[in-house]
């Protein structure tokens, strides 16, 4: 990260909570919390950010944040997910659509294992819409398997364990 000079290194903190404008370099994993809309996040986790929140977050959503990149985890708020900057390539990178709240619901049955029947039975759905929900999981997030869409989900912090 670039910027003023490390003022956390004084209190050797777990995680550094930061607004977008004021970047600082230091040891400790950095949150940063960015006003909306932001074009940025690509460019902030490539910075070394291992967090990007709105700076609305709810405390429960930054305390969260913290635990899980304290834990070693990245997180991307799902409002954040799939805000690329302009000229991004769609192949690589963060997914191009966020997940609605019924694909990030199934996403979390995938990852308690659940395979498409067992989930229908849940959600009170047919077997047809939960295959169309994790193609769509699929597509957005680009990859090929339950097993990739889980990781992602909880790498980019759409789903928790």
């Amino acid at each position: 990260m670039r910027g003023l000079p490390d003022q956390s290194a004084a209190v050797a903190p777990d995680v550094v909570l930061l607004h977008s404008n004021r970047m600082i370099e230091t040891q400790a994993p950095v949150i940063v919390l960015v006003d909306l809309p932001v074009s940025r996040v690509t460019d902030l986790l490539a910075d070394g950010a291992r967090g990007v929140l709105p700076i609305d977050s709810l405390p429960d959503e930054m305390t969260a944040a913290i635990h899980a990149v304290s834990s070693g985890l990245l997180v991307v708020h799902p409002d954040l997910v799939g805000q690329r900057p302009s000229g991004s390539q769609k192949s690589g990178g963060a997914p191009v659509h966020t997940l609605t709240p019924r694909e990030r619901e199934v996403l979390t049955m995938l990852a308690d294992g659940l395979g498409n029947k067992a989930i229908a039975a849940r959600l009170g759905i047919s077997d047809h819409t939960v295959k169309a929900h994790v193609g769509a999981i699929f597509d957005k997030l680009r990859v090929s398997t339950r097993a990739e869409a889980v990781a992602l989900g909880l790498r980019l912090g759409l789903i928790a364990l």
